[in-house]
């Protein structure tokens, strides 16, 4: 809970966050698609040091899903996320072809997945970018590889008071 002081009085904030739980079978066909798009995406991740294997899909309005895989490199932790490897090649042509929905899985043979693996406070501010920039949500959908999927119906879920820069008048 956020709290907002004053001089004089007390003021508190709620945020209430809408993450909906879904069973795979239950998911369209084309959410399970993209979903299992970012397991196959994970496949092409190389973390070394990290042993974190994430991988992201991305669909847009035409269609078109980009994916991507976490990238690592000697002077760890300097590498690449999974989703702002993928976001960054889709706001490309973000202008005519809006991102829709945003899937992530993650594999590790070192740690424990978790069940709802929410992205990075980083990533989540790139996705955050995209969806001011396109004027529309995005829909996250977090997997790890078992019998349920969640999924927020934008970023605003995860980033109530994301920072974003708006131009003088």
């Amino acid at each position: 809970m956020w709290i907002l002081r004053t001089i004089e009085r007390k003021r508190s904030m709620e945020i209430v966050v809408n993450i909906e739980e879904h069973k795979l079978g239950e998911l369209t066909e084309a959410q399970q698609q993209l979903v299992e798009q970012s397991r196959q995406a994970s496949k092409q991740s190389y973390a070394p040091y990290s042993e974190f294997h994430v991988g992201c899909a991305v669909s847009h309005a035409d269609g078109r899903v980009i994916l991507g895989s976490n990238q690592e490199n000697a002077s760890f932790p300097s590498g690449l996320c999974a989703e702002r490897v993928a976001l960054f090649e889709s706001a490309k042509n973000l202008a005519t072809n809006k991102v829709l929905e945003v899937a992530v899985y993650a594999t590790s043979t070192k740690y424990e997945v978790p069940k709802m693996l929410v992205p990075c406070a980083g990533c989540l501010q790139v996705m955050s970018d995209l969806q001011t920039r396109q004027k529309a949500p995005i829909k996250v959908y977090m997997w790890d590889g078992g019998e349920v999927v969640y999924s927020a119906a934008d970023i605003g879920q995860f980033l109530p008071f994301h920072f974003e820069l708006v131009r003088s008048k």
